[in-house]
């Protein structure tokens, strides 16, 4: 009955005092516990403050060695920051870009990623464009047609868009020095099976290899830098932008982003030394680059 009875030892203040164990004693008289105050603040929560009201910070893929300091040295990344800079609205989109190693943190899984600071929101590779259309409409006649002249130049220019993803990105990704298992996914009509398109044996004996004809998608990759070089020497010489635009507009952004990746490739690469030999197209990519440099926020 004593044992049921009996208190542990108080305070005068009614607290009740336990003695710690003497491993936590022996612990803590080698390992401290210190809490320091905070005498800094997060990064993103100074440029929030600091910036505009609708300063955002583009994640991007890390340029590479030879490539200008802010470009990106991925097509898909790069095109996202020219859609930013070449924008033509009443006022510049307040952008910065910051290189994101670790691909898998961001969301979904790829970049680029969009950090809205104000909010402290993290928009996916898929939602930056339609939040750039409705932060930063076009205005004018133009507006419907991205900035093109007319109808017909638009439909010119999304017939370019198509033969830029389906034939000079897969040639791209052809030429890098190596490629990953899912390397097939990139391509915007995946290659047929290696095993077939019936087989009796399942997926995980055979594989997910794919057939890739590495030459014949290199050559078609070049039929559309052939194609982008006549688009460029019809122009007149006050023509600087494809199409008769006044300004850059997104299919600038688009060829731009998946000319300029290409110049990064090995030497031997035949895609690069395709690219290098047709002059106009060098010259177009240093233009469309210079103008939007200049309009990255100081």
């Amino acid at each position: 009955m004593a044992a049921a009875t009996a208190r542990p030892p108080s305070t005068a203040q009614g607290s009740t005092i336990f003695t710690a164990p003497g491993w936590v004693k022996s612990f803590y008289s080698k390992f401290p516990l210190v809490v320091l105050e905070q005498d800094d603040e997060v990064d993103w929560k100074v440029r929030a403050r600091e910036g505009e009201e609708h300063a955002v910070e583009l994640w991007i893929h890390p340029p590479s060695p030879s490539s200008r300091h802010w470009t990106s040295s991925s097509p898909s990344s790069l095109r996202t920051q020219l859609l930013f800079l070449l924008r033509e609205t009443s006022s510049r989109v307040p952008v910065s870009f910051k290189s994101w190693p670790n691909e898998k943190s961001a969301p979904g899984g790829t970049l680029p990623a969009l950090h809205i600071l104000n909010q402290d929101r993290l928009l996916a590779t898929d939602e930056i464009r339609g939040w750039l259309e409705s932060t930063y409409p076009l205005k004018g006649k133009g507006k419907e047609l991205q900035g093109l002249p007319t109808q017909a130049t638009y439909d010119r220019a999304l017939a370019l868009s198509h033969l830029i993803l389906g034939n000079l990105l897969p040639a791209y990704l052809a030429s890098l020095p190596s490629q990953t298992s899912t390397f097939h996914l990139l391509f915007p009509n995946a290659p047929p099976l290696s095993a077939g398109l019936t087989t009796p044996l399942p997926a995980s004996l055979t594989g997910d290899s794919r057939d890739i004809d590495t030459d014949e998608v290199i050559k078609r990759g070049i039929a559309v830098l052939d194609a982008v070089e006549v688009i460029l020497e019809s122009a007149s010489e006050n023509e600087p932008w494809l199409f008769g635009a006044r300004h850059p507009t997104s299919i600038d952004a688009l060829v731009t982003s998946h000319l300029y990746v290409v110049y990064s490739l090995p030497p031997s690469s035949v895609l690069r030394d395709a690219l290098i030999s047709r002059h106009s197209l060098g010259g177009y990519v240093n233009r469309v680059l210079d103008y939007a440099e200049q309009r990255i926020p100081k």
